[in-house]
């Protein structure tokens, strides 16, 4: 059984490089010990002279076999008769890439070829490493052990936000042209994924920047006037106004009278018990009042005047109410923050969200749904920001694993839909059809995830989150 899956890892590697029928035939005695996966039989060869380099199956030299088998004790011995473990495939995959091939993540090869010198950071001709073969099986011992041994996965984040960032910048004012108006979606999150990536060093188009904040503004000016009276024009002012002004936060926006109205209105949408009401029929984006909270505490914090009774109202509405959501745990987190709420609340909310992390890294918007990039992206930038996890933590790490192995290769992430379509659906330019204007936001949530896992210099965000 070994050996056929040997062969067939092999033949899908030769059928790639060669459009020439495979040879099955084992090209020496030695290696046709390797192939059998006979440990004693390949010690009795190497005893006797048997070259541990010679001849070459499917493309591939012995030493592979004992990988890709996992094997160690095979490995040692050829090793010890001069096995070349710097040797690499057809398309220049290490002997520690097939290590980290493992499917039971399994760390002991990736240790012994890191101890006797591969380098845990050589790419192949597809720019891939041993971390990136790794992270498809999750995040495992042999992450672990790669992480330990110096792989870095520092070069993967960075290109991941740059792809998903140039998508975002690319469909927000596609989405302006379509629909007339901007979003939280398609603006909103994407300046607060911008923002944010413009601190810790990332290039952006600045002219897309400017253009989505001009957007932003020339929707609310017109209407400052009846934001002061507290309109009712506008949908949902606590989720729909506030994620405004937390993008436009996050793209460095001063203070004007059109922000300074907005703010008001949200200070007027406020509960007697200080929380504030939702239409909750567009979950996750407008579903929840947790998120309504917090995005009010951050918008009167940030452009309102005189707001400090209504933050400490919504503050200790946060700290007494009960979210079932992840986007209500993560929510509560993030106001609890940005209200600068007691450590132990601040502890506790961080472990309720915590807790419902996945096997698999990430989390689920719902307990009966997949994971996906707007559930684990959101959770993950508020543990991070609250300062409860560290990006060291297992946690974070399980949580980065699993955005990096589900991003697509158009640099999006695919988050299903489960609103109510009441809108009709407009096409904006982001990928995945019906299902864009939440894959929007879920790719923004992971770019966050992702940039704040990339070192800095300027650990203070308050004035972006």
């Amino acid at each position: 059984m070994k050996t056929h899956r040997i062969l067939a890892v092999a033949l899908g590697a030769a059928l790639s490089l060669s459009a020439q029928p495979p040879d099955f035939t084992p090209p020496t005695p030695f290696f046709r010990v390797v192939l059998a996966n006979d440990t004693a039989g390949v010690k009795q060869q190497l005893e006797a002279g048997a070259n541990p380099n010679e001849g070459k199956f499917l493309g591939f030299v012995p030493v592979f076999f004992p990988i890709i088998n996992q094997n160690i004790d095979m490995l040692r011995a050829m090793v010890a008769k001069g096995a070349d473990v710097q040797v690499r495939d057809g398309v220049g995959s290490t002997t520690l890439m097939w290590a980290a091939y493992d499917e039971n993540g399994r760390p002991e090869l990736v240790e012994e070829l890191m101890k006797i010198g591969v380098d845990p950071n050589a790419k192949n001709k597809n720019g891939e490493t041993a971390l990136t073969w790794a992270l498809r099986r999750g995040y495992t011992p042999v992450v672990a052990a790669l992480k330990k041994g110096g792989a870095s996965d520092g070069t993967m984040i960075r290109e991941s936000v740059e792809k998903a960032l140039a998508l975002l910048q690319k469909s927000g004012p596609e989405f302006v042209k379509v629909s007339g108006c901007t979003s939280c979606h398609n603006q909103s999150l994407p300046q607060m994924a911008a923002g944010l990536a413009r601190a810790r060093g990332f290039g952006l188009d600045e002219q897309l920047s400017q253009q989505s904040v001009k957007a932003v503004m020339a929707m609310f000016r017109p209407m400052r006037e009846e934001m002061l009276k507290g309109t009712e024009k506008l949908p949902d002012p606590p989720i729909f106004v506030g994620y405004a002004l937390a993008g436009l936060a996050a793209e460095g926006y001063k203070p004007d009278e059109t922000t300074e109205a907005m703010a008001h209105l949200l200070a007027t949408q406020q509960l007697p018990d200080g929380g504030f009401g939702v239409l909750a029929a567009r979950p996750p984006l407008e579903g929840s009042t947790f998120t309504a909270a917090a995005l009010s505490i951050r918008g009167m914090q940030t452009y309102g005047k005189d707001t400090e009774r209504q933050v400490a109202m919504a503050r200790k509405w946060l700290e007494r109410s009960q979210p079932k959501s992840t986007e209500d745990r993560a929510m509560q987190l993030l106001g609890l923050t940005w209200a600068k709420a007691d450590p132990e609340y601040l502890g506790n909310a961080a472990r309720a969200l915590l807790a419902s992390q996945r096997p698999d890294g990430g989390w689920a918007q719902l307990p009966n749904i997949e994971t996906d990039a707007y559930a684990t992206g959101q959770a993950l930038v508020a543990l991070r920001l609250s300062g409860q996890v560290p990006v060291t933590d297992s946690a974070y790490q399980h949580g980065i694993g699993f955005l990096l192995r589900s991003q697509l290769s158009d640099g999006s992430w695919l988050v299903r839909s489960r609103t109510f379509p009441f809108q009709p659906y407009k096409e904006s330019g982001f990928p995945h059809g019906k299902n864009q204007w939440i894959s929007a936001a879920g790719t923004s949530w992971a770019s966050m995830a992702l940039t704040l896992a990339v070192p800095t210099d300027q650990p203070e965000l308050s004035r972006l989150f």
